[in-house]
């Protein structure tokens, strides 16, 4: 079905010009070689950089020609545009000799033959087309083959002291390091892979080339069209490129390592043993090559790729990128969906599938993490219910601009230390959890946990600036809990029976008295940084001590400022009224704590803390305001009289 859906979608994107046709391919092209009519370079020119619509530099891609013959054996070049190795038959690195003698033959035979194939296939384009720019990228083969590349291309260092390596010396009269990057032609300022009559010419080169390969080819039934009597490909190429975790040249989706007869099904070897059409493997490759590399069809997080599609409707996927990507609250949500449903008004999108893929890599393969199909109608309901499982009271009131805390990279992050560290499952769950309203791992519940417990440690409570976390682990202890036990946290503190979640407030509370106590001045660490680990997870062993420690502080507080003591032991008394104690129905007897917390209660612990500490910050906050109004007012007034 996931092949199928590719090749559907391929068809409506070629038809819609959303994806050009085969035959050509979007390539970075690092170095322009600039030549007159008569073949003379007139420079050297690096290919400039771009800006997206965030103003981060990313690299300009060109439309180039693409050959369909696979390159695993070597010797093969690509039209107009190759690498050093293809277009001056030089070794990308002299220093690096292979010292078995036969594989340093038959690298530089490949070299050479690579080299063959991308000069033979320029005189074959000249003698069809007579093109004089095509005349001209003949003529400077010529020059450099008689006189050498060293005036622009030469082995040498920039500063004493590093490694040798190849240097460009472009138009400005600079020389720069040259990696493993490729080259192109620009003749008569003309840009060769954009020249109507070279592109017709490769255009009937390709389709020969898929010709013979059909001629080749065994025939049979294509599993993906079920299409009867069509050429079978032997292998499925172009390969994917971009996934994480897949080799720089690409990975298969669909590949047979093996042609031994232990490895044949029915006597059919490698790619014949499940038998797709040459049709529906081209289809599917620059689909998928499309889907990836196109930023409004895909989002990135650590080692995965989530690529998304509608069936019919082009908009839903920019619509869908931008809810994946951004923070919308409810109402940004609801504009995002009144917007596209009404600007759209023939469309119903009761029926209409809506397709995401999670994919991965092992080196040579792409890995299918997760496939989903859906209605568009499911997918955005979905989508409104995990913006509302998200939504939590923030405790820094005054975040960054940029920060984006429901995005999807950002929810993802808040599970672990670095990016590097995500795990290969997080980020399928979290899209599950997004689109097919899916319930997380409670797994996922022990990384958050930790991570609070570690930040509170190393950092107080600055780490409850981390609003992704919080969210997200609202989200997950919510939709995890037991619903005849288990109350709903809500977006905001709330008054609720619950042991785990009252624990957290407790400890968020006599945090809040000790400040008190040490007049805001405390050395050392706080009771969070020494016990909430402690508290959160074997709350018996931690709340023993720290009932006597808050009893203690009670006091001396009391002796100076009742009031606050008083509003402490009431708001206590509030949050354990429910705990079970030693003397039944005595509120100032100690509560029995439970002995330990599993990881769904340790998630709700964390929850109660968070939100009393943010409820505690916001009254802070609004008291000092309210004063300071209060000042001003009073200095306006003395002004006025």
């Amino acid at each position: 079905m996931f092949l199928q859906a590719l090749n559907e979608f391929y068809t409506r994107a070629i038809n819609e010009n959303i994806i050009q046709e085969s035959a050509f391919t979007e390539k970075y092209i690092r170095w322009q070689i600039h030549l007159d009519l008569d073949g003379s370079l007139l420079g050297i020119v690096e290919s400039p950089e771009e800006k997206d619509e965030n103003g981060k530099k990313k690299v300009k891609t060109f439309s180039v020609p693409k050959t369909n013959r696979p390159k695993v054996a070597g010797g093969v070049a690509e039209f107009l545009w190759d690498s050093l190795e293809a277009v001056f038959c030089l070794k990308t690195d002299f220093e690096a000799v292979e010292p078995n003698e036969k594989k340093r033959a038959s690298q530089d035979a490949n070299r050479q033959a690579k080299f063959d194939d991308f000069w033979r296939q320029i005189d074959e384009a000249f003698a069809e087309t007579n093109s004089p720019l095509l005349n001209g990228v003949l003529q400077f083969r010529q020059k450099f083959q008689t006189f050498g590349t060293d005036n622009f291309l030469r082995w040498g260092i920039l500063k004493e002291g590093e490694k040798p390596c190849w240097l460009v010396k472009t138009s400005t009269g600079t020389e720069t390091k040259f990696k493993t990057d490729n080259f192109t032609f620009v003749v008569d300022n003309e840009f060769l892979s954009e020249s109507t009559a070279i592109r017709d010419f490769w255009r009937n080169c390709y389709n020969k080339e898929m010709e013979e390969k059909s001629a080749d080819a065994m025939f049979g039934v294509c599993l993906v069209s079920g299409t009867e009597n069509v050429p079978i490909s032997d292998s499925h190429l172009p390969k994917i490129s971009g996934v994480p975790g897949t080799l720089a040249i690409g990975a298969s989706l669909v590949s047979f390592e093996k042609s031994s007869p232990a490895y044949a099904s029915y006597g059919y070897e490698k790619s014949y043993n499940s038998p797709i059409s040459l049709a529906s493997v081209e289809a599917y490759t620059n689909a998928l090559n499309f889907l990836v590399s196109n930023k409004d069809y895909r989002l990135r997080i650590g080692e995965t790729v989530l690529c998304f599609w509608s069936e019919e409707t082009t908009e839903i996927n920019f619509v869908v990128a931008k809810l994946l990507d951004s923070s919308p609250t409810q109402d940004t949500f609801k504009h995002y969906f009144n917007q596209l449903f009404s600007s759209i008004q023939a469309k119903t999108f009761d029926s209409e599938k809506f397709y995401s893929v999670v994919l991965g890599g092992n080196a040579g393969r792409v890995v299918v993490r997760h496939w989903m199909q859906i209605t568009v109608k499911q997918a955005f309901e979905n989508f409104g219910r995990w913006f509302e499982d998200l939504q939590i009271v923030q405790y820094n009131s005054k975040p960054s601009d940029n920060y984006r805390p429901l995005a999807l990279y950002n929810l993802a992050v808040s599970t672990v230390r670095e990016a590097k560290d995500l795990r290969p499952e997080t980020q399928p769950q979290l899209f599950r959890a997004a689109l097919e309203n899916h319930t997380p791992s409670r797994s996922l519940i022990g990384n958050i946990v930790n991570r609070i417990a570690i930040d509170l440690t190393n950092d107080g409570k600055k780490s409850l600036s981390n609003h992704s976390r919080f969210s997200l682990l609202r989200l997950i202890v919510n939709r995890n809990r037991d619903k005849e036990k288990e109350p709903m946290i809500d977006p905001n503190l709330n008054e609720i029976e619950d042991y785990p979640y009252n624990c957290g407030r407790l400890l968020a509370v006599f945090e809040q008295l000790q400040e008190v106590y040490h007049e805001y001045e405390l050395e050392g660490p706080s009771v969070v940084e020494r016990y909430y680990g402690t508290a959160a997870s074997s709350p018996n062993s931690a709340f023993g001590i720290l009932w006597r420690l808050h009893q203690h502080h009670l006091r001396k507080v009391g002796r100076t400022n009742r009031g606050t003591a008083e509003n402490f032991k009431k708001k206590i008394e509030g949050i354990t009224k429910s705990f079970e104690r030693k003397v039944p129905d005595d509120l100032k007897s100690p509560p029995q704590f439970p002995k330990n917390f599993n990881l769904q209660q340790q998630g709700r612990f964390a929850l109660g803390f968070y939100q009393q500490c943010a409820a505690d910050r916001k009254a802070k906050e609004e008291a000092i305001a309210k004063k300071k109004s209060e000042q001003n007012q009073q200095i306006n007034e003395g002004e006025q009289n």
